[in-house]
């Protein structure tokens, strides 16, 4: 039985040899390929390899197969409570190795959700679909690199935002964005195009995170005479950064928001290289939300010591780390209230958010009111008014202390 369901299923995905990217899949023989596998895996059938599927990997809550012919690959995770199944995850993936399809079903083995991923010619990801589950029809589309908005070039006092990207389509958001010859200025160094969208892909493709449209909200409403340069980082090559520093020290932009790290030093020793060499940019890097003293714990690049990176951590209104926060009184430079930041989210809609992420923004948004009071101000003399402007703390979480009121502009004048 094991062997005649592979084949079936087999035959299927070549009776539809578009499945992997086509919106035209037939419904019926998605629900059937579903259920020949659910059905199994709940009554505890496992799955064998033949000689027509290879078993990439198998363990109690995950499988991997993989068809040996056309190397189509299907990943199924079971997860458990109590050791019954209570949810299959099944993603099927093109031949180009790319996520296509995402069904989402219970322990009756009955559809929750459907998604697919749109590719275009290049096999760049440009849209996620969700199928209805009573309709059968497309019910929800998110463009994932849509046309970029029209804006004209303006000379204000520019920030560079590295993050996930921006939902540059917000209307809300436009009088904010940087352009240069009536050009959207940045760039996706993931995508490697013109279209620095916020989508995070790496945890789940079907459902992206979106981080960089909420801080770039909180750096247009704290420095509106800025506009900001939206680059997104390059997460699948992070020696790309070499390039992006470039692309920003040839648009002479003097300050650079940057909310994101990790452990592994060796995904910023390219960032490291070129942010020595363009030392006349300001980096204003978040601390992190892991909850450690990362002077003990490095979270690069803010633990790296370059005098011009500027590293910040959240705190709340009365001056007490935020929970999660990181501290570090050597590689923590300042603390700022951002424990419940008013943000505008990838949808358009306001929220409230928090963590260290927020409070690069708010410092970054800081320097660059200051830097639009007095065009000529030097990094040396940014640090002064910062250090300034903030109160020293007995207790050893930041090297010179908390600014409490990142919104007043005293002593930039």
């Amino acid at each position: 039985m094991k062997i005649v369901l592979i084949i079936i299923i087999l035959n299927l995905l070549f009776i539809f040899p578009s499945f992997s990217n086509s919106i035209e899949i037939k419904y019926s023989k998605i629900n059937e390929l579903h259920n020949n596998f659910c059905n199994k895996l709940t009554n505890n059938i496992l799955l064998k390899e033949n000689h027509i599927w290879f078993i990439k990997n198998i363990n109690k809550n995950k499988y991997i197969i993989e068809n040996k012919q056309n190397k189509l690959k299907i990943n199924i995770i079971l997860l458990k409570r109590s050791k019954k199944i209570q949810k299959l995850i099944f993603t099927f993936f093109n031949k180009q190795e790319k996520p296509a399809f995402e069904i989402r079903s219970n322990k009756n083995c009955e559809f929750k959700t459907i998604r697919k991923i749109i590719y275009n010619q290049k096999n760049i990801a440009i849209e996620i679909q969700s199928q209805n589950i009573e309709t059968n029809k497309i019910d929800y589309k998110e463009t994932l690199n849509p046309k970029l908005p029209k804006g004209i070039s303006n000379n204000k006092n520019i920030i560079a935002l590295i993050d996930t990207g921006v939902n540059y389509t917000l209307p809300q958001l436009h009088k904010n964005i940087a352009f240069q010859n009536k050009k959207l200025l940045g760039y996706d160094f993931w995508d490697n195009d013109n279209f620095p969208f916020d989508q995070d892909p790496r945890n789940n493709p079907f459902y992206p995170r979106h981080h960089g449209t909420t801080v770039f909200s909180v750096l247009s409403r704290e420095a509106p005479k800025s506009t900001i340069a939206i680059y997104r980082f390059p997460a699948l090559n992070m020696c790309k950064f070499k390039e992006l520093i470039e692309h920003i020290a040839k648009n002479s932009i003097r300050i650079v928001n940057l909310s994101m790290g990790s452990s592994n030093i060796n995904d910023w020793l390219c960032f490291q290289e070129a942010a020595l060499k363009n030392n006349k940019i300001i980096f204003v890097v978040s601390a992190g939300n892991n909850g450690f003293d990362i002077d003990k714990n490095p979270i690069y690049p803010a633990s790296l010591k370059l005098d011009n990176i500027i590293t910040v951590t959240s705190s709340d209104l009365n001056g007490r780390v935020g929970r999660g926060s990181n501290i570090g009184n050597i590689s923590i430079d300042f603390m700022l209230p951002a424990e419940r930041v008013e943000v505008i989210d990838h949808r358009g809609v306001k929220a409230f958010t928090g963590g260290t992420s927020y409070a690069a923004p708010r410092l970054t948004a800081m320097i660059s009111r200051l830097i639009t009071a007095n065009p000529g101000i030097s990094n040396e003399d940014i640090l002064k008014i910062l250090k300034k402007r903030s109160i020293k703390s007995n207790k050893k979480v930041t090297k010179y202390g908390w600014i409490p009121d990142p919104l007043d502009n005293y002593l930039f004048n």
